[in-house]
């Protein structure tokens, strides 16, 4: 002990006269430069190495049965994942000094405890393997679903390098629609994912209905489809009724710890935000608001059911799950053969009342969700504050937008009529098989909800009257509010266009509404987005009317109108579509999606400056 002190002392002495400050800065300069190459590698090796891992999983879930344990899982994914850890591991060393925000070391620590986590994970499946039980199915799609996160963790690094080439953020978006959408059409290709095979044209169908929200299928999701198959498109769903860009938006910022002005500008647009500097608190009240209200929803759907009607508690928890999510996302998929028309849950009033008030929720639009959510809290606290003879002043701004009032009342006028006029046109005809009034009035009130993109039915589409038809229409070309998960030219737009019509009827020079006048850019976009959805509209019907010639113009219309709407309703010509009108239908429900005005912006080339103004005329009408 005495002689390794000695040596020590003797040492520290060296260094002391021959290592100068030059030389302290000459190593940490090598040291900071040997950290930046290491923090650089593992960047480009992860997304690979992730890469990898997910395409083992993808091939376990869609070429082998769920309840089994193949070979290869282990065999070649316990590497994989040992070197995941590596390379988590260094990079959150390096970090330190390549990353300065705290939550992005909080981050990377999460993401190395996940990487030590996994083998052990996987070692507890393959301890139960060949054994059917729930704890073996939870803990494989942990295994799943921890693995899919690593990967979509690094792919939305390559985020930033798409920013940084300022790209435009319509193409961006649409991009990332069309990929999910070819993505999805090859999982729904996989083995497992069907009973028995399906075309090409029915699997890419089926995804962009996903993906787009609307809930048109050529084939039946209750029959055709396995539990895998059920699981890809509810995955389909949940992405496509945020958006892609959501997603990898927030797990970018969060690996990163800070988004770039181009990252922000993009992502901007997407979510509708008013400003750059809160882009990412919004991204995360998103996220937030939507899997608070499917979690809700979920409760309140599995406490609805019968358990007799069930074989194992998993399959009640999953029909909750998945009709919360698809309501919520305003996609009217389910797992029931003939959706909530079935004899299952025909007459279950309470579930078609959680439904419809998923669906309201939904299309109501995350921006007004916020600002209702602000006026009550401002209300509550107000409240509060008289209860305690606080004396805080109350503020006089304006707290609930006019964007919000507008749609708000909007949605208001159309439920109610449509629920009016439903239940007088259908009361001697499609609502005769409900015996009891209230169940009469529960059945209007979800055929209003479920035309505005919705998608769902309760009913017997063949027994509408014409007249409920047409209104059907109307309610599906209108659509939902902005910024939601729905689709249509949305409440606000034809708002806009009504107001228009008072002010040029009563000779006013200018739009107002609640005290507030609306900008000239406002009303010419409603009347382009009017002009557009009925071109596109009626360019649909009339390919569809060649291609397939012996449907009726009524139901071909009604296809396109849901299909453009991302509705889903359908007078059951779908799946006897031909492959062509398949097709149209695909790139119709596209389009609907995307926005018909962002679709044509995408390509669009950069405006230039104008500077010169020619003379002002009017036109004749």
């Amino acid at each position: 002990m005495k002689n390794l002190i000695h040596y020590s002392k003797v040492v520290y002495r060296w260094l002391k006269r021959n290592v100068t400050d030059s030389a302290l800065a000459q190593s940490r300069y090598w040291v900071e430069q040997i950290l930046q190459v290491t923090y650089r590698l593992s960047n480009v090796m992860l997304p690979l190495a992730t890469l990898a891992a997910f395409c083992l999983v993808v091939y376990d879930f869609g070429f082998h049965p769920f309840y089994s344990l193949q070979p290869h899982l282990v065999e070649y994914l316990l590497p994989t994942l040992i070197g995941i850890k590596f390379l988590l591991t260094i990079r959150f060393i390096a970090g330190f000094t390549q990353l300065k925000n705290w939550r992005a070391h909080v981050y990377a620590f999460g993401l190395v405890v996940l990487a030590f986590y996994l083998p052990q994970l996987i070692k507890q499946v393959q301890e139960l393997k060949d054994v059917t039980s729930t704890d073996f199915l939870l803990k494989k799609l942990l295994v799943y679903g921890f693995i899919s996160f690593l990967f979509a963790t690094e792919a939305s690094g390559l985020l930033k390098y798409i920013y940084k080439r300022r790209q435009n953020t319509a193409f961006i978006f649409i991009t990332s629609f069309a990929i999910i959408i070819v993505a999805g059409a090859l999982l729904l290709l996989l083995p497992m994912a069907t009973v028995k095979s399906i075309s090409v044209v029915d699997a890419l169908f089926t995804s962009a209905s996903a993906v787009c929200v609307t809930g048109l299928t050529t084939v039946s999701t209750a029959a055709d489809f396995t539990s895998v198959g059920k699981i890809i498109i509810l995955l389909l769903v949940q992405v496509g009724g945020l958006g892609i860009m959501t997603f990898t938006g927030l797990l970018a910022y969060l690996a990163a710890g800070s988004v770039s002005f181009h990252n922000q500008v993009a992502l901007k647009s997407m979510v509708s935000s008013n400003r750059i500097s809160n882009v990412m608190g919004i991204v995360g009240r998103i996220l937030v608001v939507t899997f608070f209200f499917e979690a809700i929803g979920a409760v309140f759907i599995y406490f609805s059911l019968d358990a007799a009607t069930f074989d194992r508690n998993v399959e009640q928890i999953f029909f909750a799950v998945f009709h919360a999510i698809s309501a919520f996302c305003n996609a009217g998929f389910s797992t029931l053969p003939d959706g909530l028309n079935t004899p299952l849950v025909k007459f279950n009033y309470p579930l078609h009342l959680i439904i419809a008030l998923l669906i309201v929720l939904g299309g109501m639009g995350f921006p007004i969700v916020f600002n209702i959510f602000s006026y009550v809290r401002r209300r509550v606290l107000t409240i509060v504050n008289r209860l305690l003879h606080n004396p805080v002043q109350e503020s006089r701004t304006r707290i609930i937008q006019v964007n919000s009032k507008i749609a708000l009342w909007t949605s208001l006028i159309l439920l109610v009529a449509g629920g009016l006029l439903y239940f007088a046109f259908e009361y001697n005809a499609s609502l005769k098989e409900h015996t009891t009034v209230g169940g009469k009035i529960v059945t209007a009130i979800f055929g209003s909800v479920t035309p505005r993109t919705a998608g769902f039915n309760t009913v017997n589409m063949h027994m509408l009257t014409l007249p409920t038809v047409m209104i059907y229409l109307l309610l599906m070309w209108i659509g939902a509010s902005p910024s939601s998960t729905g689709g249509g030219i949305k409440t606000t737009t034809i708002a806009v266009a009504l107001l228009n019509l008072r002010t040029l009827i009563t000779g006013n020079n200018r739009m107002e509404v609640f005290r507030t006048q609306i900008s000239e850019t406002s009303i010419n976009r409603a009347f382009a987005v009017i002009v557009l959805s009925l071109v596109i509209i009626g360019i649909s019907v009339l390919l569809i009317s060649v291609t397939d010639r012996h449907f009726g113009l009524l139901e071909i219309s009604f296809e396109v109108f849901s299909a453009f709407s991302t509705v889903g309703l359908t007078l059951g010509i779908t799946p006897e579509l031909s492959a062509s009108s398949k097709i149209i239908l695909i790139v119709t429900m596209f389009i609907g999606r995307v926005g018909s005005l962002t679709l044509l912006m995408a390509f669009a080339a950069q405006p230039k400056k104008q500077v010169h103004q020619y003379p002002v005329e009017e036109i004749l009408y």
